[in-house]
Parts: structure tokens; sequence; C-alpha cells
């Protein structure tokens, strides 16, 4: 999916300026950062010198404040104190952290109150507390200064409606409130289990949700903004946005949606928003804004891609995230469609939000920009920014004090965001003062403006999965949700065999088949227990001729080779994967699986062929048992079945399978 803009190479010849103007906005900062500021930069400059102290950290955010029971919580943290050293905390938090880690053995409970009242207070610049009468206060002393807030208020993918329905409420109530008149919204807070293979159902279901959150928004006057997480997300997030502003009760509003940069189809869906932004606004005069940002969840999108044998969706490398970012900002900024689309410039990077805004300068676009940075990040920066004559937007996460754990994943993930060494935000505690850092950052920088040019935009998630040859073993890829090719394959299956009324499945017996006059109901658990097919149930006879065949055939299996057999098993697996969506159809009809479930028992099966095959080759002189029977359990009708009989036969030995 390529980007419709192509780059302008006059824009280059910006670079020089926005280094100019990052010089002088960083020894602006200097002059305006407080002595509360500069204490927590010095804190945190401390962090990035021992990566113990980071490791430590960590855990009294991830792990102390979530876990429940105080006798483990007091645990944890006498093991994170223990890495607390006078280089990454300094001599009073790091002799502290090792005393009351002591003290935790004797007074446990108390000493963990402490740890969490500790961790609150230091991260209460990061992170504002929802109460009505404090955050309105912070609203108003920021107003003083020329920023304004975008109120997110925290909460990660829920599990269950019930959850979500009081996300939901929480921020319907924060939209009321007169002082709030900008909220970003992730929609995998709002709606549980979002299930994307299921594209259209997801996008009834979250549009039903944006109606309400639309609404409200128009009659208290609040902007709403659609947050980006996942990539699984990204096509239909995208979608429910633009299908609800089509409406005409929302026809002519304004409202917000985030793209990130790292990954390469944001081009392709920047370009279908504009294209679509742009006759909305001819018909009703409607506008949107799209936030760009590099993107902070990619360590759990690498995960998750390495988990189930996929490629990572994201750039490979940071400097690719900031050539695609440098990108996005070139094909953003343009006169054609600035009326229709609104940007907001998201980084904390001084180059490249110089750059941006040179670049609206030169394109006569300056009123289509927005400057957005994260509340408690960069204090000064932004008052730097506002003071320079552009106003600026601060993302500011909210929590309620009793909800401070749905604080703790996105502490975590900034942390981890802004560790790296490639990160500028690391760099930036001491940039200004640090010449070696800021031509390093100058370089990242330049790199990013000549490579915009030729960074790809084309998938890197769906690309073809190099197979190993030969009997090598390599475990089989899940099936990709997201992948338009399984999506419409999966649905195909599913609507074949749905329309199977009353099969008969015979018994299979030396390679015939055989249908029998006793017959068991087969029923479809998800539809009532509907009956949908009949199967034969053997005879004591069918059953001897089962044994008989095993055994005959018996001595011509055990003589293959062990090669031989495990050639037979990996061709197998090669028929299993190519039924799998047939499988996977199946199986949601007669075990009542989902998708998500069904697929990773095919990926298993097929495992368990090539592995048993690939093993066999260890089995050294052991001879086969004979003739076994394989009886498996019914919650896992395909993967289990298939480890016994594969299991038997690479060790030279027949089968008799009864499901």
């Amino acid at each position: 999916m390529p980007s419709i803009f192509e780059t302008d190479a006059a824009l280059d010849t910006l670079a020089a300026t926005a280094i100019t103007q990052t010089k002088e906005l960083m020894a602006q900062s200097e002059k305006l950062r407080d002595r509360r500021e500069k204490a927590s930069r010095k804190r945190v400059a401390r962090l990035f010198k021992d990566p113990k102290a980071i490791e430590a950290t960590i855990t009294l955010t991830d792990e102390v404040m979530r876990i429940s029971s105080v006798q483990s919580s007091s645990r944890i943290f006498r093991r994170a104190a223990k890495k607390a050293s006078l280089v990454g905390f300094g001599a009073v938090n790091a002799l502290g952290l090792h005393f009351i880690g002591v003290l935790s053995r004797v007074v446990p409970g108390p000493i963990v109150g402490v740890v969490h009242q500790r961790v609150r207070a230091l991260s209460k610049d990061l992170i504002l507390a929802s109460e009505s009468e404090k955050l309105s206060k912070h609203l108003a002393k920021r107003a003083t200064k020329g920023i304004s807030l975008n109120i997110n208020v925290l909460g990660e993918a829920v599990l269950g409606d019930h959850e979500a329905e009081q996300r939901f409420q929480s921020i319907l109530e924060m939209m009321r409130r007169p002082e709030v008149n900008y909220i970003s919204v992730k929609l995998s807070s709002i709606v549980a289990q979002l299930i994307i293979i299921d594209v259209d159902g997801s996008i009834d279901r979250v549009s039903e949700k944006m109606r309400i959150l639309y609404r409200q928004a128009q009659e208290h006057g609040v902007f709403v903004n659609l947050d980006m997480e996942e990539y699984r997300d990204l096509p239909m997030t995208v979608a429910a946005f633009m299908r609800v502003l089509d409406e005409d009760e929302f026809a002519g509003m304004k409202a917000g949606i985030v793209l990130q940069a790292y990954l390469p189809e944001s081009h392709h869906f920047f370009g279908e928003l504009v294209t679509w932004a742009k006759a909305r606004y001819e018909k009703s005069g409607g506008t949107i804004k799209v936030r760009l940002v590099k993107g902070a969840n990619l360590a759990m999108e690498r995960a998750e891609a390495e988990l189930h044998g996929w490629s990572p969706a994201p750039y490979r490398t940071k400097s690719d995230v900031d050539a695609s970012y440098v990108r996005l900002v070139d094909a953003a900024l343009r006169p054609e469609h600035a009326k229709a689309v609104r940007i907001g410039i998201a980084s904390h990077n001084l180059f490249h939000m110089t750059w941006a805004i040179e670049v609206a300068k030169s394109r006569g676009v300056l009123e289509q920009i927005d400057i957005e940075m994260l509340e408690g990040m960069a204090n000064a920066e932004a008052l730097a920014v506002t003071r320079a004559g552009q106003p600026v937007l601060l993302y500011a996460p909210v929590t309620r004090k009793d909800d401070f754990a749905a604080a703790v994943a996105y502490l975590v993930r900034r942390l981890d965001e802004n560790t790296s060494d490639e990160n500028y935000l690391k760099a930036a505690f001491d940039i200004a003062k640090n010449p070696a850092k800021f031509a390093d950052q100058e370089q990242r920088f330049l790199k990013s403006i000549a490579e915009r040019h030729t960074i790809t935009t084309e998938t890197l998630r769906h690309i073809e999965h190099g197979q190993l040859t030969g009997l090598t073993f390599e475990n089989e890829p899940n099936a990709d949700p997201t992948e338009p090719r399984f999506i419409a394959s999966v649905e195909k299956a599913i609507k074949k065999v749905r329309g199977i009324k009353d099969q008969e499945i015979p018994l299979v017996v030396n390679g015939k088949e055989v249908f029998t006059k006793e017959q068991e109901e087969g029923s479809d658990p998800s539809d009532n227990g509907k009956v949908w097919y009949h199967y034969s149930v053997g005879t004591a006879a069918d059953v001897d001729n089962a044994v008989a065949t095993a055994k005959n055939a018996q001595a011509k299996w055990s003589v293959l080779t062990i090669e031989e057999r495990a050639e037979i098993l990996f061709a197998a697996a090669t028929v299993m994967q190519k039924a799998t969506t047939e499988t996977i159809a199946v199986m949601s009809r007669d075990a009542g699986k989902t998708v998500a479930e069904a697929d990773p028992e095919v990926a298993e099966a097929i495992d368990f062929a090539r592995f048993y095959a690939t093993t066999a080759q260890n089995f050294g002189e052991s001879t086969p048992l004979g003739t076994i029977l394989v009886v498996p359990p019914w919650n896992f009708p395909y993967a289990i079945p298939i480890g016994g009989v594969s299991a038997a036969l690479a060790a030279g030995n027949t089968v008799i399978l009864k499901p």
C-alpha cells in the first residue's frame, strides 16, 4: 500500500534552519527550567547511567504497584532495592531504598504503602489526578501560559463489557466538565473483545460507542481524538472514524485520529483519510485532524509477532521510523488539503518539530498545525515553544487515585520508550550542554530528512514467511487475523461448513468408508445444540477389522527407514497446512471454538507432525511397540489426536484413532 504523496526535495534545505531554531529553543528552555523540573531531570538522567537502576524502577512500577498481596509485593520490592546503586539513584535514594528494603522484612505493610506513595508522588507530573478540583486547577494554570491539554482517561484494552462500560462512563463524565474541551479515546478501552477478523462486526460495535461520544462532544463543545494503539486496530479505527463522521448527524463536526509513523501502512491510510476528508469538507464543511506520532508500542508489536511467528508490523530501526515521520510531515503540510485536514505534530524531538514548523511556513500553512507534547515530560521546552509564538497542546493522562493500576502500564511504556539509546528524549536531558550528544542527534535528524525520499511505505507485516527446506523443524506460524487473504479464506470456509445440513460421517478402516446402522448425533454448540451431522458407531466386528488391518500393516510400516517415515509426516503437515481454514471452520461449528482458539490448535497439530518426524532421528536402537490406540479428549479435537498419531507413526507403530 504505497503513499499517494511524492516527497518534495526542496524541503531538504530547511534542515539547516531547523537546526538553528533547535539550538535557540534549547537555550531558551534552559533559561525557563524551574528548580522542580531540574531536580526531576537530574533524577531521570541518573537512571540512564545504570541499566540496573532502570530495571529496578520498572520492577517498582510494573510489579510492586500492581500486586495486591503485601507479602509478595514486599518480597519483590526487596529484590528491586538490592539493585539501587549510587550511580543510578543518588546517595540518599539508594541508601534509603536499601534501608527500607531491610525494614520491609519486619513491617512489610507500611513499607509497601510508603513505596506506593513515593511512586505516585514522583509520577504526579506525568499522570494527573482526574478528581475535578485538582484537574481544573491544573488546566487553568496551564492556560495562563498558553498551553492547552488533551485529556486521556487512562485505561488499557479491556476484557469484559462491565469494565468497558465503566471506562466509557468515566470518559463521558470527563467530557461533561466545563473546563475540558479536548479528549483522547482508545476504542479498545471502551469496547471489549474486539475481534479483528470480524471486521464489519467490530466496526459496528465501536461505531455505536462513537456515536454516543460524538453526540456528547457536540453538546459540550469537546474535541474527540481517537488514539491508535495496536497495529491490528489501524484499519478498523480508520474505517469506523470515516463511517460515523459521514453520517448526517456528524457531517459538519470536527474530530481527530492518530496515525503512527512506525507503521508503513500509516502512509496509505493518511492518503485515504485526506481524499475522504477533502470530499467531506466540500460537502458539509466538516474537518478532521490527524495527530502524527512515532508510536510507543514497538516492543509489544515485536514480541507479539515473534510469539505468533509473524513478520513484525513496525519498521525495523529507529532511523526508519524517523524517516517515516518526516515523510508523513512532508505529505501532511500541504495547501491543497490544509482546510480539510489539520495536523498535530506530536514529537519531543526539537529537530523534527522545528523542521515541521519551517515546512508549514514555506508552504503557507502554519495555521494548519498544532504542536503537541506529553504532559510533564518537557515543561520548559513546551513553554519555550509557546513564547516563540506557537501554541502547544499537551497530551495529559489522568487517573483516579483508586485506579492507579491503569497508570502503571503507561508509566512502564514511557520508561521503556525513553531509555532507548536512539531515542531523542534520552539525549534531551543533557543535550544542550553536551556537544557530542547534540551532534549525534543532529546527524540522526539529517539522515531522516534524506531517507524520507526512499523509505518504504509497503507493508512489512504481510510478507511471505520463508519456510525452512528439508526435514527441519520450525514452528508453524499462526494465521494472521489482519491478513486480508486469510480473512477472506476463513470466512468462505465458515460459510461453506455452516451450509452443511445433515452430513453422514463413516468409519474409515483400511482406507474404506464404512457406514453403520447405529449412528450418533453431532451438534453445534454455538447454535443451541442443533444437529448438523451423524456419525457411524463401529460394531465389534468393525473393531476387530481395524485391529487386524493395523497388525497386518505393521511389518510394512516399521520396515521403512526413519527418514522415509519423516518424509510422510512432513507431507501430512503440508496437507494440514493447506486445509487450515477448512479445519478452523469445522472446529468452530463442531466444538464452538473461535478462530482465535482454533487456529493455534491447527498450527500445533502441524508442529506435532514435524516435531515427531524430526526427533525420530534420535530414537537410536528403539523398536516399535506394535499397534497404538489413540483416544483424545473432546476439547482439543485436532492437536492432541495428531500429536498422538504422529508420535506413534514416527516410532514405527501403526495407529487406530478413535476421535
